[in-house]
């Protein structure tokens, strides 16, 4: 019987630990993650396709999301499908669509050149940014 304590004891206290560990991970993302600015602002999104022509459009928005930005950009129009846990999955670029299942195919969200952390509807967006929506393909073509 001891012996079966003693594991269980010692069960107990590997799950408290990594319980801790976990909630310090949480409020270090909580305190340190990117926060919306309020207030209004103007962004550039640029849109790059799969044959590398571009387009780009300057917003002005109060949106703190880049989902909600890019609902301001006048001739810009972003469709995909959505999920309770990240938001808007773009599909479809002023009518190109990226299929992943077909080639692999996906549009890619940047901010000022690098892959952002976030999905469209959690990126907060800053006065002044600069984001991407790149046609991406790692299939064959």
């Amino acid at each position: 019987m001891n012996h079966i304590a003693g594991k269980n004891k010692q069960f107990l206290l590997a799950l408290a630990g990594v319980c801790i560990v976990m909630a310090g991970l949480l409020l270090c993302y909580a305190k340190f993650r990117p926060q919306p600015e309020g207030g209004g602002k103007r962004i550039t999104v640029e849109v790059v396709y799969e044959d590398e022509s571009s387009d780009s459009y300057d917003i002005e928005t109060d949106a703190e999301y880049l989902e909600q930005a890019l609902g301001n950009a006048k001739g810009l129009t972003v469709e995909g499908s959505r999920t309770e846990q990240f938001g808007l999955m773009i599909e479809t670029v002023n009518g190109v669509r990226a299929d992943y299942n077909q080639d692999q195919a996906y549009w890619a969200i940047e901010l000022e050149g690098e892959p952002c952390n976030y999905g469209v509807s959690q990126q907060p967006i800053r006065d002044g940014q600069h984001y991407g929506l790149v046609y991406t393909a790692a299939g064959p073509r």
